[in-house]
Parts: C-alpha cells; sequence; structure tokens
C-alpha cells in the first residue's frame, strides 16, 4: 500500500482515541476544553521542536501558507469547534466536523489545486453515512452549536489544503511551524481563572499532545505531500469508528448494528477513495 495512507490511516486511528483520552481530563474536573487544547499543542510543539532541532531543519517557517495553517488549522479549528461543542450534541459535533472532507474537496476544486474524480466524491459521501451511522441515527438540530462545529470543520479543511501547498518542504517543519503560529493566538483567550490542573489529567494532556497530536499531526501532513489532500482527509473517518471501539473495549457502552454497519461504510469509502485513480 502507497506510503501516503498508511500514515493517513495512522493518523485517523490515533485521533479516535482522542474522545477517551478527555473523557478522562473531564472526570477530573480540573481542566477546561480550551486549557486542553491549548497545552495538547503546547506539548506538541515542544516534541516536534526538539525533533527539527536534532534533524537541523527549520523551526520557523515565514511565509503566509505557514501563518494561515497555523491560524485555521490549530487555534480556529480547536477553539471554534470546542465553543460550538458547548451547544450541541456529540452526535451532531462528530458528523458535522467529519463532513470536512466535502470542505476539502470543494476547495481544491474551487482553487484549481487538485483533480477530483467522481469515485473520490462517492467515497467521501459513503464515509460520511459511515459516521452517521457510527454516531448514531438520531440528530436534533441546534442550530448555533452546529454551525460553529461546521466553521471550526471549515478550518482543518483550510489546514488540510494549504498544507498540500509546502508539499515540497519538510512536513516536520510545516507542522512545527504551523504551531508555532497557532498557538500565538490562544494566550488572548484561556486564562480567565487559576489553572489547577491535576497530576492525572497533565498525564492524559501529554498523551494527547504526543500521540495524536504531535505523531498524527506529522503523519497527515505527510500524507498530504504524498497522496494529496482530498483523499488523505478521507482517513480521518477512521477516528469516529475507533472512537466507538474503544469505547465499546472500555465497557463504556455497547455496540449497535447501526455503528457496525457504519464502520463498514466508512472502511468502504476509504478503500474507493484509495482506488478511485486505479479504476
Amino acid at each position: 500500500m502507497n506510503k501516503g495512507f498508511i500514515l493517513a490511516a495512522v493518523a485517523g486511528i490515533t485521533w479516535g482515541t482522542i474522545p477517551l483520552a478527555v473523557k478522562q481530563v473531564y472526570s477530573t474536573g480540573s481542566a477546561s476544553a480550551l486549557e486542553i487544547s491549548f497545552f495538547r499543542f503546547v506539548i506538541a510543539f515542544v516534541v516536534l521542536l526538539v525533533a527539527t532541532k536534532m534533524k537541523n531543519e527549520p523551526v520557523i517557517l515565514k511565509n503566509k501558507w505557514s501563518l494561515l495553517m497555523g491560524f485555521w488549522g490549530i487555534f480556529w479549528m480547536s477553539s471554534i469547534s470546542f465553543y460550538g461543542m458547548q451547544y450541541t450534541s456529540a452526535v451532531n459535533a462528530t458528523i458535522l466536523f467529519n463532513s470536512n472532507p466535502l470542505f476539502v474537496a470543494g476547495l481544491v476544486v474551487f482553487l484549481k489545486w487538485e483533480k477530483i474524480t467522481f469515485l473520490t466524491v462517492a467515497g467521501i459521501l459513503l464515509g460520511i453515512c459511515g459516521v452517521v451511522l457510527v454516531s448514531g441515527v438520531t440528530v436534533d438540530i441546534q442550530l448555533q452549536g452546529d454551525l460553529l462545529v461546521l466553521l471550526g470543520a471549515f478550518g482543518w479543511a483550510v489546514y488540510t489544503v494549504l498544507g498540500y501547498r509546502l508539499r515540497k518542504v519538510s512536513s516536520l517543519s510545516v507542522t512545527t511551524s504551523s504551531l508555532f503560529w497557532g498557538l500565538l493566538w490562544f494566550p488572548f483567550f484561556i486564562w480567565r481563572e487559576p489553572i489547577a490542573i491535576t497530576t492525572p489529567a497533565w498525564m492524559w494532556i501529554a498523551y494527547i499532545g504526543v500521540v495524536p497530536t504531535a505523531a498524527a499531526f506529522l503523519f497527515y501532513v505527510k500524507a498530504v505531500d504524498v497522496i494529496g489532500s482530498t483523499k488523505a482527509s478521507v482517513f480521518q473517518y477512521l477516528a469516529p469508528a475507533v472512537a466507538v471501539i474503544l469505547s465499546v473495549g472500555f465497557g463504556l457502552e455497547s455496540v449497535t448494528m447501526y455503528q457496525i454497519a457504519g464502520v463498514v461504510l466508512i472502511i468502504m469509502g476509504i478503500e474507493l477513495t484509495r482506488r478511485a485513480d486505479t479504476l
């Protein structure tokens, strides 16, 4: 299998562990959504900063693409999405955020940066149907929260597309630099009261920062370099499927036939997108 598909799949799978880890942080009652988001990116930046220094690669890319990736994919995506989640259900948020491959496809077509085939679009839609089934078939429209989550999803789509513009630059430098530029926005919004995060919460935040953020973002940017933004984005459909599997495995919820069918549709959608250029 193409290296890019493997990297995108690993990123999608590790993102699926985030909900379980975040629930563990929330169970301590010591960290807000914005604090979790901010510190996960701080930890990820430090890890990748060390890696860039060890490989003697540029840390801060002084170009508009890197700066825009930081704003849209780090600050905007996380802060707007988390804010929207306060006003909508977890089901709505999962479905709406994971619809962002449609934004990616629309952006690359509008900008004429990539070619989109019918099978690619079919794979995206099939994957979204799978996400809907995995998340649950009952969806209540909650306009304010839903729109905010969609805006957050759009930010991640912009990040994905802009990453393709920097495909000739080291993915390590691109990821580290975008984290730096994105982190600059957080201090204006995060500190309203003293931080009192407990040790168990810090351990989970550290995991989120290292594995599904530092490593997964690096793999994802490299995957975009290799297979393009549209195909790479489809692999994030693995995240809700993995989240459900882990929740069942840890006894947090039971699995339904709808969710099993959803996982099958997600796999079919990814495979259809992967083979779009060969069929």
